[in-house]
């Protein structure tokens, strides 16, 4: 017994080290990026914005993301648009890690928003237009740095509300993020891995004898007697159906429909024509 106690600690070690490892992903710094290859932005409004979305990133934890794009490439769709967005969120940020990019399109001016992870919940259908909304005058009329500083007011704005809506949670840390901090998590990985094996192994050397009926035997108090027993059975079926909580409207609620980038990370979001 004393040999399963010890292989009972190794595994919960192995566990152990596989759960810090995924909380020290979790845990990493948020990222913050302003991407104006065209220079629409001049430097001294791309400073401001950039210490507006670290404040803001320092306190909700979430990645941010400002880009003004002249050319997402072919085809020129909506829907290739959505994919430019997300696909530039999981390479810079990593896939399902809590964070919003907001996409100023020049190219076939169809600006987008694109969310991740717990931001899903935040940022619901109705708020992002409300974002899209505190954005449009500006883009409209090209000042694309008050536009970025409009959006990110807004974003704090509704964090500061809480979540929007009643789904399950989506949370960045129950997934792969690329960065630094995932080989951390590979190792608690192998080691839950190498724990199992080990764990398994020493079962099979030190397996217990079955019991046997002849150890309880008491040769001379040993008698014979029949008993029959009869069971009258019952059987339930219950089906569970669960209620729908419904959505939160009024002060910014309601639901964020979502959709898989082409990269596999889970995205909330919404564009809007010019």
């Amino acid at each position: 017994m004393k040999k399963y106690k010890y292989l009972t600690f190794f595994l919960l070690g192995a566990i152990f080290a596989l759960v810090f490892a995924v909380s020290v992903c979790a845990e990493a710094d948020p990222k913050v990026y302003i991407i104006d290859e065209s220079k629409w932005i001049s430097d001294k409004e791309a400073e401001t914005i950039t210490e507006k979305a670290e404040r803001f990133a320092e306190k909700s934890g979430f990645n941010i993301i400002v880009c003004v794009c002249d050319d997402i490439g072919e085809p020129k769709t909506d829907e290739h648009t959505v994919t430019y967005a997300d696909d530039m969120y999981d390479g810079l940020c990593g896939i399902n890690t809590n964070g919003i990019l907001f996409l100023i399109n020049n190219d076939t001016e169809y600006d987008y928003i694109s969310t991740s992870g717990a931001c899903i919940n935040y940022y619901s259908d109705y708020r992002i237009e409300r974002l899209l909304d505190s954005a449009y005058d500006n883009i409209i009329s090209r000042n694309f740095a008050e536009a970025a500083m409009d959006f990110l007011d807004t974003a704090e704005y509704y964090y500061d509300m809480g979540k929007a809506n009643h789904q399950a949670d989506v949370m960045g840390a129950e997934v792969e993020a690329v960065d630094f901090f995932a080989g951390m998590l590979v190792m608690g990985i192998i080691a839950l891995i190498v724990g199992i094996i080990i764990f398994f192994n020493n079962l099979k050397k030190y397996r217990l004898e079955k019991p046997s009926g002849a150890f309880y035997i008491n040769k001379n108090t040993l008698s014979y007697k029949r008993f029959e027993d009869i069971f009258l059975g019952n059987f339930t079926n219950r089906i569970y159906s669960p209620r729908s909580s419904g959505s939160s409207g009024g002060g910014g609620g309601g639901r964020s429909s979502t959709h898989r980038s082409g990269s596999g990370g889970r995205h909330g979001g919404g564009g809007r024509h010019r």
